[in-house]
């Protein structure tokens, strides 16, 4: 295989993996402001990595030059979206004006587009191709525009690394988990930056470019580096880290949309797959690949909107079929020749995801498939064909997305298990709970409470839980009833009867008169505590989350109910225990009512 094949095959894997990043961020919360920012720096870099990939083993200068060109709106906006989503990231963004913000990051990008993009004022100047070892190289001489490209990188870089060093200073208050990340990702954007100087921007200064740019292939290290703390964040984001619950109800369209969202991967890598085998195996066409590939994707993008556009599940159902039919019926109809080598196979993805969709699906796909067999069957009784890698790389990656399919299927079903033996032992839990309150009084209430705290630890696995009760005026809180899963006075310095004023933590003020849970999944980064009293109240003692919620006597709030870990918990987790919390809280309640209206008669 020539160099120019395997670089533009290195360009063309890039773009596949900066597309599925993207996609897997954009899964964990579509509505971040984070992970929507990451998803265009993703999708700049995929178009950036495409490309240069096309442009690398071009057959013509011309056709080299176009897709250089169009790579454009890949790097002609990527500092620009690096800039925006570290200010995002760091918290820097919120103290802008957010319409001069927009203007300084993004109208430069514009003019780089308008310059140097397809057809651009200076594409005939910009893009000069020579044919090398390597493929085709940009050997376009600098001329005086051409220092704004220069001036651009330098400037947004520079800028970046300020707000790169900014976080590195905040970094002293993280935990050391945390710390390592955020400073592995800014050593490693700083280090592609150094790279980027040294084998783009001095060799373009210089006029000597003999060897292909490959800075896009460079971002591969910060991109894989940020992960872990880009996917903490874009959950933390969603959670607003500590929040009230207005109400909670379990979504039960979750598993279909993690369905759609499984199938929209499918198609992207479908999709990838399909221009691979078709312009750099087979050498078909370029335009009628691209046409295929961007169909693909675009199917893709319906199946994930698919929930948006309605609720009904009937209607999801057949807007799913339609897709997955028409997509089988094409690509069995363009390989009608051979007879549907190989992506017949293709119909048995569809069949399994019917599990989740219903068995009707199931009957209309099968029924679909033996007819279209039978109909080769009697126009191609036999048919002669060749079998060469393109047909193994598809048969392989047929089996490889039945995996994913299967281990999807495999991880739903063992989730429901799970959650069944979970919520069935949480019911035997509570009606426990709820028993031993039958026969409280104002004389056993402390011990049945004490009992209480020892069921209720196996389902919400605290360290620390304790109830406070309010004064007349809630100024004062006193412990009523507290339990310690392992005795350390250190992380929790309380003992029943002991005083406190609520005016020391502002969170009972809400609590007060909201009258509403709240759960905190990281105290490390609590958004509405600027003057970080509660992060440094909680972390004293080495709690990284908790839960609290209000008990209501006689119509107003009585007493708290809190519970605290040493661990982060995970949203899905919190809210699941947030439920059983709210249990406990209304039979604590009911609890202390009775106590109150024996002790007035």
């Amino acid at each position: 295989m020539k160099c120019d094949i395997i670089l533009s095959l290195v360009f063309y894997f890039c773009g596949c993996f900066y597309m599925v990043y993207g996609a897997v961020i954009i899964a964990i919360d579509a509505k971040s402001k984070v992970s929507r920012l990451f998803l265009l720096i993703a999708s700049s870099l995929a178009i950036w990595s495409f490309s240069c990939s096309i442009s690398n083993s071009a057959p013509t200068a011309q056709v080299s030059a176009y897709w250089r060109s169009f790579s454009a709106f890949g790097w002609g906006v990527f500092s620009s979206l690096l800039l925006h989503f570290l200010l995002v990231l760091t918290k820097t963004e919120s103290r802008l004006n957010k319409r001069a913000m927009f203007v300084i990051l993004y109208l430069p990008a514009l003019i780089n587009i308008i310059l140097f993009g397809p057809y651009g004022l200076l594409a005939e100047k910009q893009y000069q191709m020579a044919q090398t070892d390597f493929g085709w190289v940009n050997m376009a001489p600098m001329y005086a525009e051409r220092i704004w490209l220069n001036l651009y990188y330098i400037i947004f870089s520079i800028a970046s690394i300020i707000v790169l060093f900014q976080c590195w200073n905040k970094t002293e208050s993280y935990p050391p988990r945390e710390k390592r990340q955020i400073k592995r990702f800014i050593v490693s954007i700083l280090f592609v930056f150094l790279i980027e100087t040294v084998i783009d921007v001095l060799p373009d200064i210089l006029g000597k470019k003999y060897h292909p740019q490959l800075p896009v292939v460079s971002l591969l290290i910060p991109t894989i580096m940020i992960f872990p703390l880009l996917k903490k964040t874009v959950r933390i984001e969603r959670k607003n880290i500590i929040h009230p619950f207005l109400g909670t109800e379990k979504d039960l369209d979750g598993d279909r949309v993690r369905l759609f969202n499984t199938v929209t991967v499918i198609f992207m890598l479908g999709s990838a797959l399909s221009f691979l085998i078709g312009y750099f195996g087979m050498n078909r066409n370029l335009g009628n690949e691209l046409l295929l590939a961007a169909f693909l994707l675009l199917m893709g993008m319906v199946v994930k909107c698919i929930p948006l556009i309605t609720k009904n599940q009937t209607a999801q159902n057949s807007i799913f079929l339609i897709i997955s039919i028409s997509c089988l019926l094409y690509f069995i109809i363009k390989h009608a020749g051979t007879g549907g080598l190989t992506v017949w196979a293709i119909y048995i993805l569809v069949l399994l995801f019917t599990v989740v969709l219903g068995s009707s699906h199931a009957y209309v796909i099968t029924a679909i498939s033996v007819v279209v067999q039978i109909v080769f069957w009697i126009i191609l009784p036999e048919v002669s064909v060749t079998i060469d890698i393109n047909e193994y790389v598809a048969r392989i990656f047929i089996i490889v997305l039945s995996f994913v399919a299967v281990q999807y299927l495999i991880n739903e079903f063992t989730a429901k298990i799970r959650g069944y033996q979970r919520f069935a032992r949480e019911q035997e839990v509570l009606e426990k709970i709820s028993s031993s309150f039958i026969s409280v009084n104002s004389k056993n209430v402390r011990e049945k409470i004490n009992e209480m705290f020892e069921m209720a630890v196996e389902i919400l696995e605290f360290n620390h839980a304790y109830i406070t009760g309010f004064g007349q005026d809630y100024k004062d809180a006193t412990i009523v009833n507290m339990y310690m899963k392992d005795v350390d006075r250190e992380s929790f310095p309380y003992y029943p009867g002991m005083r406190f004023s609520t005016a020391e933590l502002p969170m009972f003020k809400f609590l007060i008169e909201q009258n509403e849970p709240i759960v905190c999944e990281d105290t490390a980064n609590i958004s509405f505590d600027k003057d970080g009293l509660h992060r440094d109240y909680f972390m004293s003692r080495g709690v990284k989350s908790f839960l609290a919620i209000p008990i209501t006597i006689d119509n107003k709030t009585g007493g708290i109910f809190f519970i605290e870990y040493r661990d982060r918990i995970d949203g899905r987790l919190a809210e699941s225990r947030l439920n059983f919390l709210k249990i406990i809280a209304n039979i604590l309640g009911d609890a202390r009512n009775k106590a109150l209206y024996e002790e007035r008669l």
